[in-house]
């Protein structure tokens, strides 16, 4: 199912939804024809509870908040982000982010490494990353990399060549400087929790229970209840109605669908505990927050 994040993107002057595989795979729109290459912003508004779920990709990501700051959870770890760091995310880790107390804008690049010399690729930056299977980085930003980045926030199209030399410049300085240290060793344990994050997605709209999602991964109950909390900072059930309120949510906003209708959709036996539910996570009735959030109607 194609999901729908409140977050505003915006690749190219256009607005665009990021969309979800099944398996929670973000599907990346690449601007450039010969590389594999999207720059895009993100616009997230705080009080009506913008976040982007969590979802792994590909490419490799890096982020840049130019205004306010981002909470993002990055497989367990929590890592906060303003306009002063730059946050690198390798490929295939779960990651998620929310605004902490306001308004924020972010900047971020998807991208993967096929503009480098092929030998260079070989004989350096492919033994890196497989030797060093970190899932994130921080990185130091000069003042000329932070002008940079601010150029392609205000509208100024960057062309290829520019973005590749910045990007060269960052993979230089974690080449040279990387931490062992950080080494990700948990590659098994996330392939069992991304198991049951898939379960979650494909199965939300009816009843889940934790035997459900143990079951799934092959695993019992405790190891689910354990990786949950690890991963999400929620127990099972909390994250799977969180899920569901993140889809209702999206239908709110962009469809004419009755509450009741909607709450049937996602998974909620009861209209009464799905209003309760979502007017505790984002402080308001889901009537009231379509009335005040809501731009435009889809069918």
């Amino acid at each position: 199912m194609k999901s729908k994040p409140v977050a505003q993107n915006i690749l190219d002057g256009t607005t665009f939804e990021i969309t979800l595989t099944e398996d929670l795979e973000e599907q990346v729109t690449y601007q450039f024809d010969d590389y594999a290459i999207a720059l895009f912003t993100q616009t997230y508004h705080h009080l009506r509870s913008d976040y982007i779920p969590i979802h792994w990709h590909h490419a490799l990501q890096i982020v840049w908040v130019y205004q306010g700051s981002l909470e993002y959870q990055i497989n367990h770890e929590i890592v906060t982000i303003s306009e002063n760091t730059l946050l690198l995310i390798n490929k295939k880790q779960l990651h998620s982010s929310k605004t902490i107390n306001q308004n924020t804008n972010a900047l971020c690049i998807n991208f993967d490494l096929d503009f480098l010399h092929p030998k260079l690729l070989t004989a350096h930056v492919q033994p890196f990353f497989e030797d060093n299977p970190f899932a994130s980085c921080l990185l130091p930003l000069s003042l000329e990399q932070k002008a940079r980045l601010a150029n392609w926030t205000q509208g100024h199209k960057p062309t290829p060549f520019s973005v590749i030399a910045f990007l060269t410049a960052l993979l230089e300085h974690l080449l040279t400087h990387y931490d062992v240290a950080m080494k990700n060793s948990e590659e098994h344990e996330i392939a069992i929790f991304n198991q049951m994050l898939q379960f979650v997605q494909e199965n939300y709209s009816n009843t889940i229970t934790v035997n459900d999602l143990a079951n799934c991964a092959l695993i019992n109950k405790s190891a689910c209840n354990q990786l949950f909390r690890k991963y999400t900072r929620l127990s099972p059930i909390k994250f799977i109605n969180k899920h569901r309120l993140y889809i209702a949510q999206s239908l709110i906003l962009h469809t004419n669908k009755s509450i009741s209708q909607i709450s049937e959709e996602v998974g909620f036996n009861q209209v009464s505990y799905f209003v309760e539910l979502f007017r505790k996570n984002y402080h308001l009735a889901p009537l009231q927050y379509r009335n005040k959030y809501r731009t435009q109607t889809k069918e």
